[in-house]
Formats: C-alpha cells, sequence, structure tokens
C-alpha cells in the first residue's frame, strides 16, 4: 500500500509539473485563434507607450459624428486632364489620320472648280503624317492643330487670286483620327467617331451596346496617351462629374470586376464575399456572414480594416500613425454592437471593395481554450 501511495503521488507531481508547464508556455505566447484579440487592437496609446509598442494604424470608434463623415464611401472619378471637354467639331483639333471633304464654289461658270453644269468641286483629303493636306492649285497645307474653320480660312487665303470669288467649306468625315476605341467586357467592342455634337463617356459605352455584367460589377478605365483614371460603372452613372467628355484616340476599357469583402474571426461563416448589390451596409455584410458566432464571438469587438483616405482620417479626430501605404491610411474602425444604436450605425456605414470584417473572440473563450488545454495535459499525465 506504501509502493502504491508513493506511485499516485509521483503520478500527480508529474501532472502538476505538466500544468505548470502550460502555464508557462501561455503566459508567453497566445491561444490557437483566428486572428488578433481586442486587447491587441484597442491597446490605448498610453498603455501602448508603457509597452514601447509603436500603433501603425488609425483606430476609430464608430460614433454617430463619424458616421456623419465617413459612412458615405467616396466615389472615384475622372480628374485634371482627363475630365476637359470636346464640345463640337468647329472647336476640335485636326489630327493626322483625319478626313476631310473641303468643298470650293466659284460664281463663275469657267473657274478653276466650277463648270456651267456644276458650280462647285468636291476635294476628299486625308491628313498625312506629316500634318498636311494636299489642295489644288493651294498645294501643301499644314493643318495638324487646327480647327475646321481655321483650315477653311488658310484654303481660302490659298485660292485668293486664283480662283474666281471663292467660298469654302471644311467637313470633318468619319473614320478619320476622331474616333475612340471601346475594348473589354463591352457587348460590341470597337471604333467610334465622335460626333460633331461631342462624345460622353457613357455615350462611348452606349455605342458599344453597354457592358455584358451588371453595371455595378464592372469598372471602367479611360486611358488617354500615358494617363489612366478607373472608376466603378455605376459611379459614374450616378455622378454627371464622372461622366466625363471624351477625345479623339481615348481608348474605354470595361472590366468585370465584382467587389468583395471578406469577414473573419468569431463569425458564423468565414469566407470571401461578394457585394452583389451596388451599395452593401455594415449590417448587411454581417447578415451575409451569417452573423456573429454566438458562441465565441465579442459582440463589443467588431472591427473593420480599410486603407482610408487620409483626410478622412483626420476628420475623425483620431491620431494618424507614423507608416503610411501607398494605397491610404491603414485604419481599423470599432464597433461596440453591445450599444443599442450600434444597430443603426451599422445599417449608415457602406462597405467597400477588398474591406476586412473582423470579429474578435470573447475573453472566456480564450479561458476555455486554457482550461481545455489543461485539463487534457493533466489527463495525459495521469
Amino acid at each position: 500500500m506504501v509502493l502504491k501511495a508513493k506511485l499516485e503521488k509521483m503520478r500527480w507531481g508529474r501532472a502538476i509539473v505538466a500544468a505548470v508547464a502550460v502555464l508557462a508556455i501561455a503566459g508567453c505566447s497566445t491561444l490557437p485563434g483566428q486572428g488578433t484579440s481586442k486587447a491587441m487592437i484597442t491597446m490605448t496609446d498610453e498603455v501602448a507607450n508603457n509597452e514601447n509598442v509603436t500603433r501603425n494604424f488609425a483606430l476609430v470608434p464608430v460614433t454617430p459624428d463619424v458616421i456623419g463623415k465617413i459612412g458615405v464611401p467616396m466615389k472615384a472619378g475622372f480628374a485634371g486632364s482627363l475630365s476637359s471637354r470636346s464640345t463640337s467639331s468647329a472647336g476640335t483639333k485636326i489630327r493626322v489620320g483625319d478626313r476631310l471633304t473641303v468643298r470650293i464654289w466659284e460664281s463663275s461658270p469657267e473657274g478653276l472648280f466650277s463648270t456651267v453644269e456644276q458650280k462647285s468641286s468636291a476635294i476628299p483629303v486625308i491628313v498625312s503624317n506629316d500634318g498636311n493636306i494636299n489642295i489644288p492649285y493651294v498645294g501643301n497645307l499644314p493643318v495638324a492643330g487646327l480647327t475646321v474653320d481655321q483650315v477653311r480660312t488658310h484654303v481660302a487665303d490659298g485660292l485668293r487670286g486664283k480662283a474666281v470669288d471663292p467660298e469654302v467649306s471644311v467637313i470633318l468625315e468619319k473614320g478619320g483620327a476622331q474616333s475612340v476605341t471601346v475594348v473589354g467586357d463591352a457587348r460590341s467592342p470597337g471604333r467610334f467617331d465622335i460626333p460633331a455634337s461631342g462624345l460622353r463617356l457613357l455615350d462611348a459605352v452606349a455605342m458599344a451596346s453597354g457592358a455584358t455584367k451588371p453595371t455595378h460589377d464592372m469598372e471602367v478605365s479611360l486611358v488617354r496617351g500615358s494617363s489612366v483614371a478607373r472608376a466603378r460603372l455605376d459611379e459614374v452613372i450616378s455622378t454627371a462629374s464622372a461622366n466625363v467628355w471624351l477625345q479623339p484616340r481615348d481608348t474605354v476599357q470595361l472590366l468585370h470586376k465584382p467587389r468583395t469583402f471578406s469577414a473573419f474571426g468569431a463569425v458564423a461563416k468565414p469566407s470571401q464575399y461578394p457585394f452583389g448589390t451596388e451599395a452593401v451596409t455594415l449590417a448587411e455584410a454581417i447578415s451575409k456572414v451569417g452573423g456573429l458566432d454566438d458562441k465565441t464571438a465579442d459582440d463589443s469587438g467588431v472591427f473593420l480594416f480599410r486603407f482610408e483616405n487620409q483626410a478622412r482620417v483626420q476628420s475623425t479626430g483620431v491620431t494618424l500613425p507614423d507608416r503610411k501605404f501607398t494605397d491610404g491610411i491603414p485604419t481599423i474602425y470599432w464597433v461596440d454592437l453591445n450599444s443599442p444604436e450600434a444597430i443603426f450605425m451599422t445599417q449608415a456605414f457602406n462597405m467597400r471593395d477588398k474591406d476586412v470584417l473582423f470579429v474578435a473572440n470573447a475573453p472566456s473563450t480564450d479561458l476555455a481554450k486554457f482550461v481545455a488545454i489543461v485539463a487534457a495535459t493533466l489527463a495525459i499525465a495521469s
């Protein structure tokens, strides 16, 4: 009996040592989980300084005041030279490759360009690579960069003293350089002439029979020389300033690019989700993922990660981090769903493409994991 008691004592001694080892390990590392903890995210600046830790992100608690500043997402548009207007053929600059029709009338039936049967002659010309056109009795005229009215004036000046009271008209024909190209996920991509009244971005999309997918899943790019601007097609439709005037040789590209957000942590169904509609609120995003996991989630620790515009972050009054990225300021929006008004705020907070929704585990979940690890260790040791 004495020997049996000693063996039992030694076995429980080994179990206690093993448990202490588990406690030591748990003290210097983290328990298994699905992401960072609420405590690590919401660490105050004072605690961060005491621990000699630098926060590399902006933490923005979501309040009604914050919702009023950043709830509605920014809309991308086309700015600078890409928004300039091409008004009409009269103000359009002639380019290499343009097709012109120069018609010349004379008052005498025995003129250079008139006969008894016909008092005018139409001369079709194409602007050459060196920017010139050739008109009989005038010779080569440099016209690249001129307007239609300026070309008409130069032709009339060249005929003065040669033709009999000449009257000149110049028409910019279709099929020349005054066109735009629509490519990508359009129903009928191709090259389209710019009419005399000008051409807007959505007009070009309509000429290509529209996009192959719903507008909220489409991205439109406008390429002009070495400049490229991008926007969502639904934003171009809803924002008048984004429906810019096109210029000759612009390229419009339509791409099927659905917006998505990712969700992980203590949610029912972690995954990547498409928007599926023109806009998705934070409340709808939480619903899409099946809500919070009622066994593990900390409803006071709902976080949204995104790269945010600096001016929008500054408008919330929080301290900006030292580290910045080309995509913007790394920003975490913190929502405490324990507050009844938080439900209304999530309905007014719109998601953005590539947002990340993260729900932290409740502290009791980590405690339960720890107890389970200790219990398993004791069972093995015993």
